[in-house]
């Protein structure tokens, strides 16, 4: 996805990120599901690993247009999460996979510019690389009190300690399960990634790898679903959306078209 050098990161970048999601880049190979069966649970997820949900929709965008997608929930009580970061050396989903054999999922996550530096702040490991947006997006975030999602709107990052942390733009849902404000480029239509914090506690990532809906639609698809999210915001989407899902229950893989400096991976415990 080619984006702008400039670190001077402003609202103007969410609407060139976001315009940029059906740029050029790098091809790389065309997504590939490996379906296998799994135990189903309530509301359609079914279980793929211990604190590991899945499910799959179709949302109806027009009458004569769907969208598929993928939705991820995760328990932090039972697993872990780690932010993985490669400045200035991206890969694709298949490598990212085999150096991180042990996770049983890999999602694309921070925006990054076109020397594949991460926009926003990336904390690996509790290793700090680059700056916090200001005044807009939202982070996830691992530190010594749990796994959370929070607006950076709402609640800036002042600097305090995390072990993991990714970034990213715009806020779909703002505390409290509200729409968050609309700005230019929510009409445009790309593949989409996006991570949320659900009533419960329980982090949800939403992919669609293999549709494009604009981040209206998506946000209000997000606010009338069953989901019941407390706050969400983008990822990276367009050619930069990607998923691998490595457990006994299921296998697919859904690469991005670009390569990726960071990831959000998925352990179990």
């Amino acid at each position: 996805m080619n984006r702008k050098k400039n670190r001077n990161i402003g609202m103007w970048v969410l609407w060139i990120a976001v315009l940029g999601c059906n740029l050029t880049r790098t091809t790389l190979i065309t997504p590939s599901p490996e379906p296998s069966a799994t135990p189903m649970i309530e509301s359609g997820w079914h279980v793929l690993a211990s604190g590991i949900e899945w499910r799959s929709e179709v949302i109806d965008i027009t009458p004569h247009l769907q969208a598929q997608v993928f939705l991820l929930r995760f328990d932090p009580a039972l697993v872990t999460f780690r932010v993985h970061y490669s400045p200035g050396d991206p890969h694709d989903l298949n490598t990212w996979r085999d150096l991180l054999p042990g996770a049983a999922v890999i999602v694309n996550a921070n925006f990054f510019d076109e020397s594949d530096q991460a926009l926003g702040l990336v904390v690996s490991e509790g290793e700090i690389f680059g700056q916090s947006l200001i005044g807009f997006g939202g982070m996830f975030q691992v530190d010594g009190n749990g796994v959370r999602v929070r607006s950076l709107v709402y609640e800036p990052y002042y600097g305090e300690a995390l072990v993991q942390a990714a970034q990213g733009f715009p806020m779909l849902i703002e505390n409290g399960g509200t729409l968050a404000p609309q700005d230019e480029g929510f009409t445009q239509r790309s593949r989409r990634t996006a991570i949320g914090q659900d009533q419960q506690g329980r982090i949800v990532l939403v992919v669609i790898p293999y549709s494009i809906i604009s981040l209206a639609e998506l946000q209000q698809w997000l606010v009338a679903g069953d989901l019941n999210l407390n706050v969400a915001f983008g990822l990276d989407g367009g050619r930069s959306t990607g998923l691998a899902i490595n457990t006994a229950n299921r296998t697919e893989l859904y690469p991005a078209f670009d390569r990726l400096p960071t990831v959000i991976a998925v352990y179990t415990n």
